[in-house]
């Protein structure tokens, strides 16, 4: 079970890295600035729980 949850840690670090760069690009075109302000904040959010989860397994062991 907990190299299931490591994986879907790892995807989640990933898509919200990806998000979290894609946003930052979006922040240079005026017109898709409100995309990137989203992408921004789901990339951000999915690092930090990213980070949190394995900070919960790593202590749970």
């Amino acid at each position: 079970m907990r190299r299931a949850q490591k994986k879907a840690l790892t995807a989640l670090g990933l898509s919200g890295g990806l998000a979290f760069v894609v946003g930052s690009v979006l922040f240079l075109n005026p017109n898709r600035y409100t995309e990137g302000v989203y992408l921004f904040i789901f990339g951000s959010t999915a690092m930090l729980l990213e980070r949190l989860g394995r900070l919960w397994l790593d202590g749970d062991g």
